[in-house]
């Protein structure tokens, strides 16, 4: 999956690791996917990033809203439109975040295409793609997870690319981690 078979190890290393914060892109055939491609594509840019300990944010759901205003005030800040938060595509969002936090599955994309088709049942699609991050330790979990983001090519293309809906799901388990999916739409 990731190209860069150094960062993984790295990554391998790091990410068990206390405190350890860790990002993931992931975009099917570009900023805009055909809903009839089947070629899958993972960006290869994953950070890997120190932490400071503090206390974490309790309110998940206050969290989801929060990143999605942060989200939605960078776009401005780039003059683009705010994305629209699509509480369906967050429940989707919030599945893969909730699996990563119970080690259901590994972090990262899986199982990214079978959230591609359940969206397509919600909504019509041109384009889709999905930003996904892991950490803990920060007194705003939210806030570091969109700054990674934005320093990542993959992420921030995604974040300011030609998408108009948006579902944002973070899950936290009982170590204090927290895994936070978003999904990116351009309907038809």
């Amino acid at each position: 999956m990731l190209k860069n078979t150094r960062l993984k190890a790295n990554l391998t290393k790091v990410f068990p690791a206390l405190g350890g914060v860790a990002f993931a892109a992931l975009i099917f055939g570009g900023i805009e996917v055909p809903l009839s491609s089947n070629s899958e594509s993972v960006s290869d840019s994953v950070i890997v990033l120190g932490s400071k300990p503090v206390n974490a944010a309790s309110d998940v759901a206050a969290m989801e809203r929060s990143v999605h205003q942060q989200i939605n005030q960078y776009r401005r800040s780039q003059g683009l439109p705010p994305l629209t938060l699509d509480s369906r595509i967050s429940a989707i969002a919030r599945v893969h975040s909730k699996k990563m936090a119970d080690k259901q599955v590994a972090f990262g994309h899986s199982g990214s295409g079978s959230r591609y088709k359940e969206i397509s049942k919600l909504i019509s699609w041109r384009g889709v793609a999905e930003n996904v991050a892991y950490n803990m330790g920060h007194q705003n979990p939210g806030n570091v997870a969109v700054n990674g983001w934005k320093k990542s090519p993959g992420h921030n293309r995604n974040m300011l690319g030609k998408y108009q809906v948006t579902g944002i799901g973070i899950a936290k388990n009982s170590k204090g981690e927290y895994y936070f999916t978003q999904l990116f739409v351009n309907p038809q």
